[in-house]
């Protein structure tokens, strides 16, 4: 048997010295790469049928290894996919991104070879710096090609209006057939602003409309929660009432029969705590003209909000308030949930001053909001 080491820039250029110096008949036993070379060993033996038996096992092992490693990934990646099916999560998340990449495709004319004005992106990335997602952001847009009212796409202004246009009228079919009922509850996960915003709303319908106001809390689970709205109540002189079970609610609620309006303050439930939604709702089952409000912040991430927006639609709320405006850069999180979920959203917060920083809203103040961002909202603060 003939061995010997070669020594060559790349594969390529060892193979063709091997092949000229051993014949057609040699094998590569081993290759290695050095600083910027290639070593290969190669061996040549007359009884070519030895070392083509080598190379055969040698391929075989090598084939083995391979698909050892291809078996594994593949078995990797069923278990990822079936955690992700338990979870009911993954087919909608490849969906949901498979209609955006398209949607967005064929908005900026990548598909079909369309001409899209700079107006349009301008404006369809400016409403992904406001936190309108990608995929409402693309829909917006696409609506916005084929309405009639983009009679002028090459005006930036002029676009921008007509989403904002567009985003009211989606928004205010959330609106209809609403109206405010005498009990107004207001649940929603730990530290969103509830009873903050309770203490807005209850001084706004007692100095503003002059309602007669009574106030009950059920949360006597946080540390401080019934001193902090009874200190709220003394201030405004209102009538404040503890009631941590169903019974005492439904006391309290025929002690306070001569009131205008009834404000609840919940405990702060986790979203996952099921158990403690379905009590909840069991509460809130007593055929009395009753409101729920979904309370969330700003602060918190969008996933947080669609998973809230979720989790609390076991209690069926009717609206929802966002708080804390005043902490965050960009609102178009506050679309994303509205056409996510179909709610209407009456009052923004956007400060811990009672009464002042609280704002009453419409779609049109909404959609003004979303698109223009912290500019409106120094206005609002105005």
């Amino acid at each position: 048997m003939q061995i010997k080491r070669y020594d060559a820039l790349s594969i390529s250029k060892a193979m063709e010295k091997i092949k000229a110096d051993m014949g057609p008949d040699a094998i590569v036993l081993s290759s290695r790469r050095l600083k910027g070379r290639i070593e290969v060993i190669a061996a040549r033996d007359d009884n070519s049928e030895i070392l083509k038996e080598i190379e055969v096992k040698k391929c075989e092992k090598e084939e083995s290894d391979t698909f050892s490693i291809i078996r594994s990934d593949v078995n990797e990646l069923k278990s990822f996919i079936m955690d992700f099916k338990k979870e009911g999560g993954i087919y909608a998340e490849l969906t949901e991104i498979k209609e955006t990449m398209s949607l967005l495709f064929d908005v900026l004319g990548i598909q079909n070879n369309g001409r899209v004005s700079s107006s349009l992106t301008t404006v369809y990335y400016h409403l992904i710096s406001v936190g309108v997602s990608k995929q409402r952001a693309c829909a917006l847009i696409e609506e916005l090609k084929n309405d009639s009212r983009a009679e002028n796409p090459e005006n930036y202004h002029y676009t921008l209006s007509a989403v904002e246009d567009m985003m009211k009228q989606s928004m205010a079919s959330y609106y209809r057939n609403t109206g405010k009922k005498r009990i107004s509850t207001f649940v929603g996960p730990a530290g969103e602003g509830k009873t903050t915003t309770l203490a807005k709303l209850a001084a706004r319908w007692l100095f503003g409309e002059k309602l007669n106001v009574g106030i009950i809390t059920m949360d006597t689970y946080r540390i401080g929660a019934v001193e902090q709205l009874k200190r709220y109540a003394d201030i405004m002189g209102v009538s404040m009432e503890v009631a941590s079970e169903k019974k005492e609610l439904e006391r309290v609620l025929n002690k306070f029969a001569d009131k205008d309006i009834i404000l609840i303050d919940t405990p702060g439930k986790s979203s996952g705590d099921e158990s403690s939604l379905l009590k909840l709702k069991e509460y809130f089952t007593m055929g009395l003209p009753l409101e729920t409000n979904l309370v969330l912040s700003m602060t918190s991430s969008q996933e947080s909000m669609m998973d809230a927006v979720a989790r609390f639609g076991i209690i069926n709320y009717n609206n929802i308030i966002f708080t804390k405006l005043d902490d965050s850069k960009k609102f178009g999180s506050i679309y994303n949930v509205i056409d996510h979920v179909g709610k209407p959203v009456f009052y923004i917060a956007n400060g811990q001053n009672v009464p002042l920083d609280l704002n009453k809203m419409d779609p049109a103040k909404l959609a003004r909001l979303i698109v223009s961002g912290r500019q409106t909202l120094r206005r609002l603060e105005g």
